[in-house]
């Protein structure tokens, strides 16, 4: 218990130097002594919310902090209508309300409407008294609400983040898994052919056949030189990149977003220049990219077509 209330925030501790408002009035007389068990009631509920984990006793405490505040506002002096403001702290800083459909926010709104309307239909109060009212009750609200729109901006950029970081890593193993295919299609025979070339030159060198010997080694030699070739080849075509792979990976992170996508490939790659191919897949992947963080879209239509002039 002791190790819970010293994990409460600094902020929320601070706020209960306001009981003084309601407890000096007891003090002086001016309120009868149980309405100091009142007080002590609510500043338990109000610090029970902070540390309960029992959503049932949590909106338990919720409930009797409600009924203190708009009771104390509507039967015993309108000024408790400024302990709305704890009310609010919790919503935005402890229970992090992310929805204005919340039960909580609902609850918290009713509870103001109860107070004015038990004010304005029992009981005479001054227009200027009623505005004032108003004034608080508006500032609250707009505080508040203000405070969940916040919030859930704060969470659409953050699952914004989360989700360019997974297209990311798409694009990163996709881009891994190309070198690999590359390198097998490419290096796998070659080593395979070299391996055996070089045990058949062994043992020939064993039989002192020499000339065999020259032979074969030259064969490695060659075979080594157009290894090297295609090494430098995969290396250059990786800076250069496929539309139809492209097109693959890019429908793919429209899928991770959730955005519904629809290709319609109408180009002959084999008649694009590699020059051009590439441009065209970089200025792809940049308009998909751009569809996924600033469109908002849900759905997505991808035509590649060339007309006489033009590639679009």
């Amino acid at each position: 218990m002791l190790e819970r209330l010293k994990s409460i925030h600094y902020m929320f501790w601070t706020s209960l130097i306001f009981m003084l408002f309601p407890i000096l009035p007891v003090v002086i007389g001016e309120l009868p002594a149980w309405h100091l068990l009142v007080d002590i009631l609510f500043v338990v509920t109000y610090l029970g919310v902070l540390i309960t984990k029992n959503q049932r006793i949590s909106w338990l405490f919720w409930g009797i902090m409600l009924v203190y505040v708009a009771g104390n506002t509507a039967f015993v002096a309108g000024n408790y209508i400024w302990f709305f403001f704890f009310l609010s702290n919790l919503l935005i800083y402890h229970f992090g309300v992310r929805s204005l459909k919340s039960l909580q926010v609902w609850t918290f709104l009713l509870a103001q409407v109860l107070v004015v309307g038990r004010l304005l239909i029992f009981q005479r109060i001054e227009v200027e008294f009623l505005v004032y009212m108003l004034v608080i009750l508006t500032f609250v609200d707009l505080m508040t609400l203000g405070s969940v729109r916040i919030r859930l901006v704060e969470d659409l950029k953050e699952a914004q983040v989360k989700q360019n970081t997974q297209i990311n890593l798409l694009l990163a193993e996709n881009e891994r898994n190309r070198i690999g295919q590359d390198l097998h299609d490419s290096l796998g025979h070659t080593f395979a052919m070299l391996s055996v070339k070089t045990d058949l030159a062994l043992q020939l060198f064993q039989m002192q056949a020499y000339p065999q010997v020259e032979k074969e080694l030259r064969e490695i030699q060659q075979i080594s030189k157009e290894s090297m070739r295609e090494v430098r080849t995969i290396v250059e075509n990786l800076k250069s990149r496929t539309l139809t792979s492209e097109l693959e990976t890019v429908k793919k992170m429209l899928e991770i977003a959730g955005i519904e996508v629809e290709t319609d490939n109408q180009l002959d790659t084999a008649s694009l220049t590699q020059e051009l191919e590439s441009m065209a897949s970089m200025i792809l992947l940049e308009l998909v990219t751009n569809i996924i963080k600033h469109a908002k879209a849900s759905k997505a239509y991808l035509k590649l077509e060339r007309t006489e002039k033009e590639l679009i």
